[in-house]
């Protein structure tokens, strides 16, 4: 299982599996949600049938453009049930919560609590 992130926050499953999908078969795409809205924010998990084609998705796909952001893919210690959610204290990613920029692709603002 790769964790992926840096995803826009509009970018649905559907092209991620197109993209992912290209270093081999697919188990399944957890698209990570913001805890309280339920609404997408900018990760997900990318679950392959074989450890090769994962291996090859953190070689050539890792640090790649994607929806005109560059992503990171990295080795996750698997989906369990409620992981899909942002871990941040607004809901969403902790990353998310501390960044002072302007980021229209990751919702705005920092979330700073």
């Amino acid at each position: 299982t790769l964790s992926v992130g840096n995803l826009s926050f509009p970018t649905a499953e559907d092209p991620v599996r197109e993209l992912f999908g290209r270093s081999g078969d697919i188990k399944k795409v957890i698209m990570g949600l913001d805890k309280g809205k339920k609404t997408a924010c900018g990760f997900c998990c990318v679950e392959y049938y074989a450890r090769g084609d994962a291996e090859n998705t953190v070689r050539y796909i890792n640090g790649t453009r994607f929806d005109d952001r560059i992503i990171r893919t990295d080795w996750d210690a698997g989906f369990k049930e409620g992981r899909q959610y942002g871990r941040g204290r607004s809901g969403g990613q902790v990353r998310d919560e501390y960044r002072q920029d302007y980021d229209a692709g990751r919702g705005g603002y920092g979330k700073t609590v």
